[in-house]
């Protein structure tokens, strides 16, 4: 999946020499807060509209707020997991994508990223979450795959959130199983701290109690 097969072909642009309204109007037709604006094949810049709303004067032209541009983008060859951290860590619901020779070609709607990561495989499947927290210099992934493949599930998604102040990562996986109670077992026997799981224990019975009743309601 990448960013050349992601580009939403309507995708909207301005000039510099377009009106703010016309940003507004971009905003509220496609929900969208940066828009990129263009000079021929070129790139200046994402406007975020969000910063300018709220500006008296709709008649100035995009070109007085280059200050503000947002100079983030994508190549083609970018793939779709790399391009959604570019978004989310600038918080933008749309990023451009540039050619080689940096010639705008496209855009990329947080929209259509989401959905199309939502059809991975990893993410479609249904399973248990689990969070650890494991010490930066315990980290140890061969491990953690280990103990979940020998408890007979899958290790669909991992990623890491680091805490610099007290050298810890919180790891979150998600595994191919709803069934957690093996694998949770093993991570405590392996004194790994365990923040957060689903469906707990709890959770678990209360889904069966409803499997149960429904399961009734069909003999009657």
């Amino acid at each position: 999946m990448l960013a050349s097969e992601l580009i939403s072909p309507d995708f909207p642009v301005l000039s510099l020499e377009d009106r703010l309204d016309k940003a507004i109007n971009i905003l509220h037709e496609h929900c969208v807060f940066h828009v990129p604006v263009i000079t021929g094949n070129g790139f200046e810049g994402l406007l975020p509209i969000d910063l300018i709303i709220g500006n008296s004067d709709s008649n100035k032209p995009v070109s007085d707020f280059k200050n503000d541009f947002i100079h983030v983008f994508a190549y083609m060859d970018q793939h779709g997991l790399d391009i959604f951290e570019i978004m989310a860590r600038h918080d933008l619901t749309s990023i451009p994508v540039l050619d080689m020779e940096q010639r705008y070609v496209g855009s990329i709607s947080l929209n259509v990223l989401m959905t199309k990561l939502s059809n991975f495989y990893s993410f479609k499947t249904v399973g248990g979450i689990i969070i650890l927290k494991v010490g930066i210099r315990d980290y140890n992934l061969a491990e953690i795959s280990r103990i979940v493949e020998s408890n007979n599930a899958k290790l669909l998604i991992l990623y890491m959130d680091t805490n610099e102040e007290n050298d810890m990562y919180h790891i979150t996986i998600k595994v191919d199983t709803a069934d957690l109670s093996h694998i949770l077992a093993t991570f405590e026997r392996y004194q790994y701290e365990i923040l957060f799981s689903y469906p707990s224990t709890l959770q678990k019975s209360q889904l069966q109690d409803r499997y149960d009743f429904l399961m009734k309601m069909f003999e009657l």
